[in-house]
């Protein structure tokens, strides 16, 4: 099973350093990026990604605001720079809280969680 992912964050280094990260597991593929929120939250339904790579403080339209508009969610792996928002973003159901900058250990820790999810749904 390929897992199609999506990154939402204003950061174009943040970006640059899921996609690194990213291309590192086999069975994952990063569809799109964006550093617009608000293109990002049309690109959740457009790419209908398994993950969704998601930052909180964004201008416009955070990620917050992101995770509380989705009606079928895929699963939110959260990367943010402020710990604080680490307790709102697992009540919205995000699978995963990494602190940035991310680490190769704690992303790919974290895809693994997903990909349990996913596999625990389909059986």
């Amino acid at each position: 099973m390929k897992l199609r992912a999506i990154a939402i964050d204003d950061d174009p280094t943040s970006i640059l350093m899921v996609q690194k990260l990213a291309s590192k597991i086999d069975d994952l593929e990063l569809v799109n990026t964006y550093e617009s929120p608000i293109e990002g939250a049309a690109g959740i339904i457009l790419d209908r990604p398994d993950i969704l790579f998601l930052d909180i403080e964004m201008p416009e339209f955070n990620g917050i605001d992101i995770m509380s508009t989705l009606v079928k969610p895929p699963k939110i792996i959260v990367i943010s720079g402020n710990p604080l928002f680490q307790p709102k973003a697992l009540e919205l159901d995000a699978v995963a809280f990494i602190s940035k900058p991310p680490q190769e250990e704690e992303f790919n820790m974290a895809v693994n969680k997903v990909r349990a999810h996913l596999l625990e749904v389909e059986a």
